[in-house]
């Protein structure tokens, strides 16, 4: 991946991964196995602020797009063992005294679908949240839903444990993307759970998905007008990630002879639409998602506004000092040194649990790797970093040399005591991601893309690709 100069199409390629976890180059630990696993915990370094992610793998259907660990199921009997199983494990997680210290700066309720969940479920779950964390500083409370499950009783439950965030993926009002995701609900059904969420919460958001096999320009902005017309505060747009959709939404595509949308023109949607949110009262707070403003802040026009921020990400997404304690199967738990993930199989993540044992899988990486969050993902993803939350003497040099070059291209502003995304800077975001990453990230992200490109279940973009970025030594 080369910086071109050119004053508008600053890359020689597109990197088609929009969003990942990090870090992915952890080594198994040879300290943290079988049923010591868990000490690992114990021996988390304190942080400023901590997120709680609770997963809740159960769906009415599968979505085709999903990449996540869920289940369609209608087993009640498995719903509540795994409730017990989640309750439990919270439990005794908080029994671990630097796991509890921390103050909890953020909840997200994930999935799956969790209010798949009885409202009693719900509050089984909220209270040993409350019961087991100090949650008095905490910022944001999120709970993702799906708008056929958005009953009164389920909104009351939520508001009593809490949350403040109430989030559903819409991702597309397109009749035929609608059909290929396997979306079940109707577009008057989305209407009438945003109209019950914004009576209940203060803060109310949903998803679309753009950048299609394809999709057209009037539907790409049939979406942004649909999405804006529910009266929402938030909406994430997020460019479709083919490298970890399902098998299903390939062969739809082809039953379809609907090809790949490039990167180029995914990047040029990505231009269009912020002047589109903007045009309706829209800026963004990150790479993917957009706040309505105040006109004075209209006005002023920053590339990405300082008036709300996503703070789950802020810990997911490389704010200096802030980790994440996951509950729940494939739960993944993120702190300096360490990435913990408990076991993938809800059968034996239950049984586990239900004998007291916290089965997980510890990853160890380096000081380095934790010392670029702020560098690589911060600053591309959020839009400006403090260089004072920057360990400088841990970076690789060809950090240092990225960096430089990425001001040089007017996509990174040098502003004193804080390095800024140019407006240019944030429609290039995920490539100023993987520019900044240490070397053992780059490789890692090659890896997972090159499995992709050589996988036929998988139909992924591969005009405006580098050949060498597939190059994995």
């Amino acid at each position: 991946m080369i910086l071109t100069g050119h004053p508008a199409l600053k890359f020689d390629s597109f990197f088609p991964l929009y969003n990942w976890i990090y870090p992915l180059s952890g080594s198994s630990s040879a300290r943290f196995v079988g049923a010591s696993a868990a000490s690992a915990l114990s021996e988390i370094a304190p942080s400023g602020s901590r997120a709680l992610y609770v997963h809740i793998p159960f769906c009415e259907t599968i979505c085709t797009f999903c990449p996540f660990v869920r289940t369609a199921t209608q087993e009640d009997g498995l719903v509540q063992a795994y409730v017990d199983a989640l309750v439990q494990e919270i439990e005794s997680k908080a029994d671990i005294g630097r796991v509890a210290a921390a103050p909890i700066g953020a909840v997200f309720f994930g999935g799956g679908t969790p209010s798949y969940l009885s409202p009693q479920q719900i509050l089984q779950v909220g209270n040993a949240l409350r019961r087991c964390f100090d949650l008095s500083h905490c910022r944001e409370f999120s709970f993702e839903l799906e708008v056929k499950s958005a009953s009164w009783d389920r909104l009351e439950a939520l508001k009593q444990i809490g949350v403040t965030h109430a989030r559903f993926g819409a991702q597309t009002f397109s009749t035929r993307y609608r059909s290929l995701f396997n979306l079940t609900a109707t577009v008057d059904q989305v209407h009438l759970a945003a109209e019950r969420l914004l009576a209940t919460f203060p803060h109310v958001s949903c998803d679309i998905l753009y950048g299609m096999h394809g999709e057209s320009a009037d539907e790409f902005f049939d979406d942004i007008a649909h999405a804006c017309s529910l009266g929402l505060s938030n909406i994430d747009f997020y460019p479709i990630n083919n490298a970890v959709t399902q098998p299903s939404l390939t062969r739809g595509y082809n039953a379809r002879a609907l090809k790949p949308t490039s990167g180029l023109n995914k990047f040029y949607m990505g231009t269009i639409l912020r002047s589109a949110m903007y045009e309706r009262g829209f800026l963004p707070h990150n790479g993917h998602g957009y706040v309505k403003c105040d006109q004075e802040e209209l006005i002023q026009d920053p590339v990405t506004t300082e008036s709300y921020s996503f703070v789950y990400h802020e810990h997911t997404l490389g704010y200096r000092d802030h980790d994440l304690l996951g509950f729940g199967v494939n739960a993944i738990s993120s702190f300096a040194g360490g990435v913990a993930i408990n076991n993938a199989s809800m059968a034996e993540y239950i049984k586990s649990i239900k004998h007291g044992d916290l089965s997980m899988t510890v990853l160890e990486h380096s000081p380095a790797t934790d010392a670029a969050r702020p560098l690589c993902l911060q600053l591309p993803y959020h839009g400006s970093v403090d260089k004072s939350d920057i360990r400088w003497h841990e970076l690789e040099p060809q950090q240092f040399d990225s960096l430089a070059r990425l001001i040089a291209n007017d996509l990174v502003v040098d502003s004193g005591d804080v390095y800024r995304l140019t407006r240019t800077g944030f429609h290039w975001y995920s490539n100023v991601m993987f520019y900044l990453l240490p070397l053992a990230e780059q490789r890692a992200l090659r890896r997972i893309l090159a499995r992709a490109l050589r996988d036929p279940k998988k139909s992924i973009e591969t005009i405006g690709i580098d050949p060498t970025l597939l190059k994995v030594d």
